[in-house]
């Protein structure tokens, strides 16, 4: 009796130790939900910053290049680059204050809601799960549990970190950046950018910035 008594002691302990952890990773996804929402909120202003950043810095290079070609006298050979760079240029500072405004952030969710993305549940679901353990983790509205919505904030931050590689990729590549001399990296990173999207979906994270 004595030898089943501390076995079971034991049992109970090991099942508090393990139950004491899940309540720690419960109370660690409810904070980490809360400072992501917060960081939302700020996450917005950042990236509308850093378009209209690459849009107005568009411009000015290719004021740069414009004089530059009125000195040299080959304008007519920069002319292949100053309409992709004016057009471009323009297009990220609309952009940015589309998505400032919201009015572009509701039609990109309408256009791109359509797109076959977000493989990463399909995959989740082979792994046999469930489908009705999922149902937190792709709709946050029907999530129950902390660690469901935690997940689903983590994909969103890789929509947003697709969204951004592309961006940039199209910005180098149609601004002939002369800084980095291997264009093939930024080919490779526009792909991952859109493999990434692919997978989180583009348009997971645009709901957090209305």
């Amino acid at each position: 009796m004595v030898l089943f008594g501390l076995i079971n002691k034991n049992f109970l302990s090991a099942e508090d130790i393990l139950n004491d952890i899940i309540r720690g990773l419960e109370n660690w996804c409810i904070a980490f939900n809360n400072f992501f929402l917060i960081f939302c909120k700020y996450l917005k202003y950042i990236f509308v910053f850093i378009i209209l950043s690459i849009g107005i810095l568009t411009l000015l290079r290719l004021r740069g290049v414009y004089r530059q070609s009125r000195l040299t006298s080959s304008e007519n050979k920069e002319d292949l680059f100053m309409k992709p760079r004016l057009i471009l240029g323009c297009s990220y500072i609309v952009l940015a204050f589309g998505i400032l405004f919201n009015y572009l952030t509701y039609f990109f969710i309408w256009l791109l809601d359509p797109l076959p993305d977000r493989l990463i549940y399909n995959f989740i679901s082979f792994s046999g799960i469930d489908p009705y353990y999922l149902n937190g983790i792709i709709d946050i509205s029907m999530s129950q549990y902390a660690h469901e919505k935690t997940i689903y904030y983590c994909f969103s931050f890789g929509s947003l970190l697709a969204l951004l590689q592309v961006l940039l990729s199209l910005w180098y590549l149609i601004n002939n950046n002369r800084l980095i001399t291997n264009p093939s990296k930024a080919v490779g990173f526009l792909i991952s950018g859109v493999m990434e999207g692919i997978l989180f979906g583009f348009n997971t994270c645009l709901p957090f910035f209305l």
